[in-house]
């Protein structure tokens, strides 16, 4: 019998060992947010690359919060996804608090 597809969990990338648990991204990696951060105040709001960064970062000050950019943590990432780290390394993590 073969293999049932499963869109959530792409072949070549699946979830580490160490993180066996319920999945909460598409992919089964984890890409947490940094907990100094949110204990500070800040709250996660989304990763996002050059061509949206600034649109993101104008309406969140648009709308008066202050505004974080941490580099993408790709700690959570399996280390078969290699495709996905070298895209992630390019995004921004944006946090904002009020």
């Amino acid at each position: 019998m073969s293999e049932k597809f499963d869109p959530f969990e792409p072949a070549g990338c699946e979830i580490p060992a160490h993180q066996q648990r319920q999945a909460t991204s598409y992919t089964g990696c984890d890409i947490p947010h940094d907990p100094a951060l949110v204990a500070q105040g800040w709250e996660f709001r989304c990763n996002t690359d050059d061509s949206r960064l600034n649109d993101v970062v104008d309406t969140y000050k648009e709308l008066g919060f202050e505004i974080h950019l941490e580099a993408v943590n790709l700690s959570g990432l399996s280390s078969d996804c290699g495709g996905c780290a070298t895209m992630l390394a390019a995004f921004s993590a944006v946090y904002t608090k009020k």
